[in-house]
């Protein structure tokens, strides 16, 4: 019989992939160390000795699949995008991300309404959605003065709250994923976010 043993990084990416699964059909208080140990073919004394308690392991996965987001919807910019193609590209990608990926966006729905948003909010510093690229990005935009000359997190609400409801939509309410869905939607919220003063 061949048995490959799993190395460090095999181990926790089990465990990340176990945890999500679980969180996804049991929830957090569902999802016992032990069950995630069980699913994951890892020891539970393997999974202690990398995340010291369950909400250290929470709160890891968090990070890892906010990095699995951000590195997604900035995927694909090009250099010869100006603002504007940029603020399309990434809220586009936004939506397909959570689109092809609900046992994510479960996750983060769960994270955000549970007391591991306010237990690590210090840390997370970021009220919607935990997208820190988002935030500077759309900051950008208002330093440039590309955009209204408002609190970044007013933007930020409306860039990602859009882009939720519409998967919430599509997901629940059989909103009909056209192209021209998307180029509606996209208009209104840039013709919301732009600085008409800049750009007249």
């Amino acid at each position: 019989m061949n048995v490959r043993l799993m190395n460090s990084n095999e181990k926790i990416a089990a465990v990340l992939a176990s945890t999500l699964k679980l969180i996804q059909t049991n929830g957090f208080h569902g999802t016992p160390m032990s069950k995630i140990a069980q699913d994951s073919d890892v020891a539970i004394g393997t999974i202690y000795h990398y995340f010291p308690s369950k909400d250290d392991l929470i709160f890891a996965l968090f990070k890892h699949c906010r990095t699995l987001l951000n590195d997604y919807i900035f995927d694909g910019i090009k250099d010869d995008f100006d603002y504007k193609d940029s603020f399309i590209h990434i809220w586009r990608n936004f939506v397909k991300f959570y689109l092809e990926n609900g046992h994510i966006f479960s996750f983060f729905e769960q994270f955000f309404s549970s007391p591991y948003y306010e237990k690590n909010k210090a840390e997370i510093q970021e009220p919607v959605g935990g997208q820190n690229k988002v935030v500077d990005f759309l900051q950008e935009g208002i330093d440039r003065k590309i955009l209204k000359q408002v609190d970044v997190h007013l933007l930020v609400a409306s860039y990602i709250g859009v882009a939720l409801s519409t998967v919430h939509s599509i997901k629940f309410k059989d909103l009909k994923f056209s192209e021209q869905n998307v180029e509606d939607l996209i208009g209104i919220i840039w013709d919301g976010a732009i600085n008409r003063e800049k750009n007249n």
